[in-house]
Order: C-alpha cells, then structure tokens, then sequence
C-alpha cells in the first residue's frame, strides 16, 4: 500500500499544478497542522512566496534555495528548514534546477509559537538513542512539534512500541521501509509517508542492505512518551 499515492491514500492528497512539471500536494490535513510536499522546477518557477495565518516550517528534501522576508533570509541546503512568521510574506528561491520541499503549517487559532527560530537556518543535531543502530538527529523542537532525521542500519528495526500522546508523521527519504501498523503492513518508498496516531501499535524497518533514511515530524514532542510493547511468549 502505497500513501504517497492519492488513489490508495488513508488520508485524502489532492495535487495541484504549480506547472507543467512542477506540483503541490496536501499529504496530512489535521486539525492543528497541514503538511504539504512540493516540487517545484526553477525553469517553471523560478520562485514560491508563501503567507500563512500561524507558525509555518519549511524543509527542504532536495536541491537549494533562499528563503526570506522583507528584512533578513536563510540558505536551505538539502535537509535544513526554518520556521516562517505568521502572517508575513515570505519568498522562496530556487539555487538548484529542481526544489523538493515539505511544508508544516500550524491551522487554528493558535499563538505563535516558534519566535526564536523564525529565518533561522534549522539543521541536524545527533541525538543517537541507547539501540545504537537507530540514530535520530533533531532538525527542529519546540514545545509543540519536534522534527527528526532518522538513519537506519541495513535491515534494522525499531522495537514494536506506541506513543501515550504523540502523533508521528513518516516519510522516507531514502530506502525503502515497512511500517507494521496494528495488525497490517504498509511499504514506504522515497517520498511515501503515513500517519501514526497516538496509542496506536508501529514499528518501522529497513529493508535494504544499506543504510536508510525517514523523516518522523512529532505532534508534540514524545518526551517519556514512548511504551514498548511486549510480546507474550
């Protein structure tokens, strides 16, 4: 089951043209936040201005761009983002022929959230946990959202577990993954995502004889959030 793909998608993704090559897409549609994937081709556009009502991140999957308001700008390399004021508009230019890009923006009457980190380039921090073959790198936290990198081992797995409270949004970026959610399995190739929900049973592996890469977004934060669950024998 593939829910990048909007036929067989649990969750609806209408596209939308941005030009002949060039398209946008809603992949998750929540009550307090929407992603959005894009991608874009600088011979179709050579820029993408962006004004959201909340809080709002951009990263960056591939390719390079500059990223800006009317005051101050940051250069996004692949796997780097910054959050956007509400309310502001913001410019998006492209230094590479080609953009693939994800779009976190904050839906409600929410506060903003994010003041510190707005234009703000956001990059990798290790935080390698205790099973050593899973390595998760932080690209962004705040009290509301954490955006993790997660490189997986050839043919590793993460233990079979849920979330108390977190939502968990996964995409991979590089490889191909299975995700056991309850009591079925769903393949992730480049670019295919799922949602898990809160206190729902998951558990992802790679499935290549190489190291694989996913983005897991966090709403909020599993801080102590996380219950592994074990099999009777």
């Amino acid at each position: 089951m593939n829910l990048a793909d909007p036929a067989k998608a649990t969750y609806p993704s209408p596209q939308h043209a941005l030009g002949l090559a060039s398209k946008r897409r809603i992949l998750c549609n929540e009550s307090h936040f929407r992603i959005y994937h894009e991608s874009v081709i600088q011979n179709e556009q050579h820029s993408r201005f962006y004004h959201f009502p909340n809080d709002a991140f951009v990263f960056l999957l591939n390719g390079q761009a500059y990223l800006s308001d009317a005051d101050v700008g940051t250069a996004l390399n692949q796997y780097q983002g910054a959050w956007i004021k509400p309310n502001r508009a913001h410019k998006l230019v492209l230094l590479s022929p080609s953009v693939e890009l994800l779009i976190v923006a904050y839906q409600g009457n929410l506060a903003p959230c994010a003041n510190d980190y707005y234009l703000v380039n956001q990059s990798a921090k290790s935080k390698i946990e205790n099973n050593d073959s899973i390595n998760r790198q932080t690209i962004s936290y705040i009290d509301s959202l954490s955006i993790d990198l997660e490189t997986y081992k050839e043919n590793e797995a993460e233990y079979l577990h849920y979330h108390r409270h977190s939502r968990q949004f996964i995409m991979s970026l590089a490889g191909d993954f299975n995700l056991q959610l309850d009591k079925k399995e769903v393949l992730l190739g480049q670019f295919d995502w799922a949602l898990v929900n809160e206190k729902q049973r998951h558990r992802l592996k790679n499935l290549n004889q190489d190291t694989s890469l996913c983005l897991s977004i966090y709403s909020p934060p599993p801080a102590k959030d996380r219950v592994l669950v074990i099999k009777k024998k």
